[in-house]
Order: structure tokens, then C-alpha cells, then sequence
């Protein structure tokens, strides 16, 4: 229950829903319905949404050639799913791109760090995501001037380890 919980709360926060129906079931139409019945009760029900139909590789040709016309004919101010088949990755391509597009961007904020040396998987995220403009070792700490994403700031709790009152 704790993780369906926090999944909820997942879902509560997010900047974008990715709602993926298996196309390839019989019943995905209700199930479609049920999830956003769902998502109506938590009140995320205008949230930005992006529906995946996935698995198209299952299904027959004559099918699937029905499922890409009505997607490249959408209604009026109606936003077309993306067409995918995570097994063959086949438009895996076109839902990254529909995703940036879609989630708001994010602000970088400039920071000066010191983070213990321990805290590595932050230390390697901080590296990752966002641009360290200066670093330098200092006893069992690493001093830090990056800039990252906000959420990513918020996530990673950098406030903590921010040096200057530059947070």
C-alpha cells in the first residue's frame, strides 16, 4: 500500500502525465476510462497528458494502419497519442520529443555547494544533470559551483549543502 501511495503522490506532483494503454487488449478502451476516472478523483484531471499507445507491434497490419490514420487525422484541438512498441522501440523516438514539448521548462539556478564526499550518488547527479562551473577538494568535502535544474535542486535537498547563502 505504501508504494501505491507514493505513487499516487507521484502522480499528483507531476509536471505530465504519460498514460500508456496496451492497444493490443480487447478491453484497453475501458481501462483508458477507468485510469482517467482515476486520475478525475485525485484532480489532476487537466494536467498536461500525453497517451501512448503501446504494442502496436502486435497488432495486425490492416489494424495498425487503421490506428496510425486515425492518430495522423486527429480531431480538432485534440492532442494524438504516440504510436509505440517498447519492444521494438519503434516510435520511441517521436514520445521523447512529444514529451519535451510538452513539460513546461525548467529554470537553472546557480549554486555554491559543499557536499560531503559520502554523498556520491548526489555529487555524480549534480555532475550529470546539471553544469559545475568550479570545484575543488577541501578535507572530506567537495566545494561545488553548478548550475542545475530547480526540480533537480529541490529533489536532491541541495539547500542543505548550499555555502554563500546561495540558495
Amino acid at each position: 500500500m505504501t508504494a501505491f501511495r507514493a505513487t499516487l503522490e507521484e502522480v499528483q506532483e507531476s509536471a505530465l502525465i504519460v498514460h500508456v494503454s496496451d492497444v493490443s487488449s480487447a478491453h484497453h478502451q475501458e481501462l483508458d476510462e477507468a485510469v482517467n476516472k482515476i486520475l478525475a478523483e485525485l484532480g489532476v484531471a487537466g494536467r498536461p497528458t500525453l497517451h501512448v499507445w503501446n504494442k502496436i507491434d502486435l497488432l495486425p497490419q490492416e489494424e495498425k494502419l487503421q490506428w496510425e490514420k486515425s492518430v495522423s487525422h486527429p480531431a480538432e484541438g485534440v492532442e494524438p497519442p504516440v504510436l509505440v512498441s517498447a519492444l521494438t522501440g519503434q516510435g520511441l523516438d517521436v514520445l521523447l520529443r512529444r514529451m519535451d514539448d510538452a513539460l513546461p521548462p525548467d529554470p537553472v539556478v546557480k549554486l555554491s555547494l559543499r557536499l560531503p564526499l559520502a554523498e556520491g550518488r548526489t555529487l555524480a547527479l549534480v555532475h550529470a544533470l546539471g553544469h559545475v562551473l568550479h570545484s575543488e577538494l577541501d578535507d572530506a568535502h567537495m566545494l561545488l559551483d553548478a548550475e542545475v535544474p530547480v526540480s533537480m535542486a529541490r529533489r536532491l535537498k541541495l539547500q542543505d549543502y548550499a555555502r554563500n547563502g546561495t540558495f
